[in-house]
């Protein structure tokens, strides 16, 4: 059977540019990497092409299948569909107006993935023949694959502080709220403390930007240390870091910073160290019984901080 001439109007073609036309509509029907498969009128299987035979294995050729009800067509390759039953229904879709035109994606048992759509062809008045086009989606539906596990980790890199592995303060905001917002409903206190890396800027200077990210790397190794896993950590920029203490209801916050002190104390004491650690700390509350925001703890914290970095380098000028 010759393949659907797509011509708008071949009644006033001559015989020559009919058989052209023939000849090209034939010449891409067999050349085509699409699979395409036409049906008639009636629901039979009137031609495949060579990509269709290679799609779905005929091994003998179009002989196999022209002539076939399209259902008994399906039967044949009942086994390649992973979801038959559902194929065949949206197959019997696609057969209706509401599913012409639409494409569909289908996965097979052995991995691959075929897409395909139904386009009518045929003079207005008739009933058309149905195309049935199929075009192999693997390496597409593969990427789509790759890119569903991809995104996740993208996402949860951009909560990440690249240098020490800790929360950003995107990752830290993102984190910190819902804590906040359990421990009000669980009447569960906690603890924020905003920890400020002292002489970042003079490492910088006179050990160069490498000593000054080490500094940055070690103290994130020595809050990783002093904090439990379950409380929430974070470089929030420059020399800046905090901690959410997420159930503080037995914790002592000063003997919670005398750990801090003998962890940083512990680093410094490593032989072969260039510079020395000290840090700069300021507390915040969280009362379930008067809650405060992420924001204003912070504030709090920060406000705390400062005054007693002040306190300090007063101490240090007498």
């Amino acid at each position: 059977m010759q393949p659907p001439v797509l011509a708008s109007d071949v009644g006033t073609s001559s015989p020559a540019q009919l058989r052209s036309a023939l000849a090209r509509a034939q010449a891409l029907f067999e050349a085509t990497p699409d699979g395409v498969l036409v049906v008639s009128p009636d629901g039979r299987v009137a031609a495949v092409n060579p990509a269709f035979c290679r799609m779905f294995g005929l091994g003998t050729g179009p002989s196999e299948v022209v002539g076939l009800e399209l259902q008994q067509l399906w039967e044949r390759f009942h086994a390649l569909f992973v979801d038959t039953a559902a194929f065949e229904l949206r197959a019997r879709e696609a057969m209706g107006a509401a599913g012409v035109g639409r494409r569909q994606s289908w996965p097979l048992t052995d991995g691959r993935f075929l897409e395909f759509e139904v386009v009518p062809v045929g003079d207005e008045g008739s009933a058309p023949e149905l195309l049935w086009l199929w075009r192999d989606a693997t390496d597409q539906a593969r990427l789509r694959a790759v890119e569903a596990l991809v995104r996740p980790v993208e996402q949860n890199l951009s909560f990440l502080d690249e240098l020490t592995g800790l929360f950003n303060r995107r990752g830290f905001l993102g984190h910190a709220r819902p804590q906040l917002d359990a421990a009000a409903r669980l009447h569960r206190p906690m603890l924020l403390i905003f920890v400020d890396l002292d002489g970042l800027k003079p490492i910088n200077d006179r050990l160069g930007h490498a000593a000054g990210d080490q500094a940055l790397v070690d103290t994130a190794a020595v809050l990783r240390s002093t904090f439990r896993e379950r409380d929430i950590i974070a470089r929030l920029g420059g020399d800046e870091f905090v901690v959410l203490v997420t159930d503080a209801s037995l914790v002592n916050p000063d003997g919670l910073l005398a750990r801090l002190d003998f962890r940083v104390q512990a680093m410094n004491d490593r032989p072969g160290r260039p510079f020395v650690l000290a840090f700069s700390t300021g507390v915040s509350r969280f009362d379930p019984g008067s809650p405060e925001t992420l924001e204003e703890l912070l504030s709090q914290a920060d406000r705390r901080m400062y005054r007693e970095k002040r306190r300090r380098k007063l101490g240090e000028a007498h």
